[in-house]
């Protein structure tokens, strides 16, 4: 499947949540979460994404925010 540029650019944010969770870094994948929405809702809100990039997106979002849901600031 060819991406969006947007789509390509939002690749590293999500490859950084992913050694985030891996590594047990729970404060970063937070902010990094955070972020990964605030810039997927911006796209979206544009017109940047197609739709099939949307719905893996807001997937990969809500699996994110699973593991994550009892996370809490460590400061």
């Amino acid at each position: 499947m060819f991406q969006s540029r947007k789509r390509k650019a939002l690749e590293p944010t999500i490859k950084q949540i992913r050694v985030d969770l891996s590594n047990n870094y729970k404060d970063n994948a937070i902010e990094n979460l955070k972020r990964l929405k605030q810039e997927t809702e911006a796209a979206i809100s544009a017109g940047e994404l197609k739709p099939k990039e949307v719905e893996e997106l807001k997937g990969l979002i809500e699996h994110f925010e699973t593991d994550m849901k009892n996370f809490k600031r460590t400061y």
